[in-house]
């Protein structure tokens, strides 16, 4: 979940109302967020509910808590302009789309800047999947020549000062030398040329997804008036990215003006008009177990930032534009139960017509548990749903079809995982404090794809981590295992590279293979940061039980 830090004079002054820390608390709570820590001004904020990215700066939290105090939040205007982004299409191959904004009339303290940062920071890592979905640059707009050109260049034909650094870099070296560059590079780097944001005067803002210039790319306290755009490849991340940060600009005081992309499809952003959906008394009700009148629904919707009236028998919820979690009634009931306190719904248990008894999985499972938990080892439980990264590229390996989600709230979990050892690898990156020698295991649902087909299958993954770990000792375990279900196995020399040449083999039950084990390779160990050997087996266990 993320967690951000923010000043409490400064959300107070946002509020325009100086809050205890116990209402604090309290309005936090509301916004799916709690208080982790706070010292002295400095209050870090673990904000719950990653489908509100709105909420991951002060000025969204500040905003959430005037309409829980019943201060209402004017509208915010676009102001129209003639700032144009001009788009060339060579650009479509490489990263299509752009958005943009600018906001003037800023006032930024140290506190604001903070927080531009640290939000752009959370857009871009968390919602916009590092970078990939969605990149979101700011800059000095009074640096700024108009007509602003998205375009692209080849790797050596231009040079520029990277943010950070006082060399002129080309794009290519910058993806050599700059921190961003390498850590973001392989956006972009299989291309021929690279995206390449230029004002009228030949001046570069930036190279999307990577880096703004240090000319124009830098929002100091002198800064008044600001360029924002957000590049990437699907408007359902790039609008409302752009969005959460011109209204929290815009919270802070700022004007907003339009600006035209002049694409093939000529649109002006951002756009900001309020959305709506329609409820009906009934479906809530229903929903929440309650009895809960027109009127108190509108008061409940208005709690939670919606414009809300009453249309025949059904009431109109209006919704503002920074607000990308909304997707059908379910949403606005969700706010709905919020407003009116969790605490205060009475739950109730249902009545199931049916005697329950223990499935073979989990017989089988408690079973395994029993043998494994005998050797002194540690069973762990993770998520179903992972990501490519962790699935693949953390692990050495080439990516293979997985099931995927077709609209990810986070780049954390977008598909199910094919199998189980990147969540013990994860675990253990995640416990390098604690004491060796470490042994876990997880036995847990892995989905694959087969004839474009999805296939749910159980798996067993053990891992062990010491600093005199070999491939004897977790084949002894692997023995100790099957021989105690009844299982006769063979090893078959192996190459995979997740684990070391000449120490990995798969596992061969009546000829067939079952899995593999091995010492895990160096790479992998550094991809997730650990230092300590590991060897590991993982097992299919439909195929054996």
């Amino acid at each position: 979940m993320p967690i951000i830090e923010i000043s409490k004079k400064d959300l107070c002054s946002l509020v325009g109302k100086k809050l205890s820390d116990a209402e604090l608390r309290e309005a936090m709570s509301f916004a799916k967020a709690s208080v982790e820590s706070a010292e002295g001004d400095t209050i870090k904020v673990e904000v719950g509910d990653v489908n509100r990215p709105d909420l991951w700066s002060t000025e969204g939290i500040a905003r959430d808590i005037k309409t829980r105090l019943k201060k209402k939040v004017p509208p915010y205007k676009v102001n129209k302009s003639s700032y144009k982004v001009k788009v060339e299409t060579k650009v479509k191959k490489v990263r299509p789309l752009i958005v943009c904004a600018v906001v003037k009339g800023l006032r930024l303290g140290d506190e604001a800047i903070k927080q531009i940062i640290q939000l752009q920071e959370k857009l871009c890592e968390s919602f916009g999947r590092k970078r990939e979905e969605a990149a979101l640059g700011i800059y000095d707009f009074d640096k700024l020549r108009w007509p602003i050109q998205y375009t692209t260049t080849k790797p050596d034909a231009i040079k520029f000062v990277p943010l950070d650094m006082a060399e002129a870099l080309t794009p290519k070296q910058i993806l050599q030398r700059h921190e961003k560059g390498r850590l973001y590079g392989h956006l972009i780097a299989k291309f021929k040329e690279y995206p390449l944001l230029i004002d009228a005067a030949q001046n570069v803002l930036s190279m999307p997804p990577i880096i703004n210039s240090e000319y124009s790319g830098k929002v100091t306290e002198k800064t008044k008036n600001v360029f924002i755009e957000v590049t990437g490849l699907s408007f359902r991340f790039i609008v409302p990215v752009l969005n959460i940060m011109t209204t929290a600009l815009a919270t802070r005081g700022g004007k907003i003006y339009a600006v035209g992309i002049a694409d093939k499809k000529k649109i002006i952003t951002p756009d900001l008009k309020a959305k709506e959906i329609k409820v009906s008394k009934e479906e809530i009700n229903k929903m929440l177990g309650l009895e809960l009148s027109n009127k108190q629904i509108i008061d409940l919707l208005v709690k939670s930032g919606f414009d809300a009236k009453l249309e025949g028998k059904s009431i109109i919820a209006r919704y503002p534009a920074y607000r990308q979690d909304i997707l059908d009634t379910r949403d606005i009931i969700e706010d709905i139960a919020i407003s009116y306190g969790y605490h205060k719904l009475k739950p109730e248990l249902p009545v199931v017509p049916s005697l329950g008894k223990a499935s073979e999985e989990s017989i089988i499972k408690e079973k395994i548990t029993n043998i494994l938990c005998g050797l002194g080892a540690q069973e762990i439980a993770t998520f179903t749903l992972t990501n490519k990264e962790k699935l693949f590229r953390l692990m050495e390996q080439k990516a293979t079809e997985v099931v995927e989600i077709a609209n990810p709230v986070s780049a954390t979990y977008s598909c199910l995982r094919s199998w189980l050892l990147p969540s013990l690898m994860e675990f253990l990156s995640k416990n390098k404090d604690v004491e060796y020698p470490q042994k876990i295991f997880e036995v847990g649902n892995c989905t694959l794809v087969e004839k474009n087909k999805a296939k749910n299958t159980i798996k067993l993954s053990f891992a062990f981590a010491d600093n005199k770990v070999s491939f004897t000792q977790v084949k002894q375990i692997l023995d100790y295992f099957l021989s105690s279900i009844g299982v006769q196995y063979k090893i078959k020399k192996a190459e995979h590279a997740s684990f070391i040449k000449g120490r990995v083999g798969n596992i061969l039950v009546k000829g067939k293979e079952v899995g593999i084990i091995g010492e895990t390779h160096p790479a992998v160990l550094e991809n997730w940061k650990l230092t300590m050997p590991i060897a590991a087996f993982e097992l299919d266990l439909t195929k054996i039980c």
